[in-house]
């Protein structure tokens, strides 16, 4: 069943990794900006529909040119994730 997977840039490294562990290395993510918490309805809404091309995409193509092409995507996150310590 074709599945369309949406990240923020912010974790496409965890869902590349994700990916990989579950054995789905060529899983297509449509990348949208990060972050979406904060945002006001009509500017989720206008990232929703920027990412309405790729969803289509991946819900149209056949699944091994989607894997083939997913695979090798480079995306680099906006920014490099520094978690907090829990116990400073």
């Amino acid at each position: 069943m074709p599945t369309a997977t949406i990240c923020t840039d912010e974790f496409v490294s965890l869902g590349r990794a994700e990916a990989q562990a579950l054995g789905m290395p060529g899983l297509p993510l449509v990348v949208i900006p990060h972050p979406l918490g904060g945002l006001r309805p009509e500017e989720v809404r206008a990232r929703a529909e920027a990412a309405v091309d790729g969803v289509v995409y991946v819900l149209t193509q056949p699944a091994e040119k989607l894997s083939a092409e997913y695979r090798e995507q480079k995306v680099e996150p906006k920014s490099k994730f520094r978690p907090k310590p829990l116990f400073a």
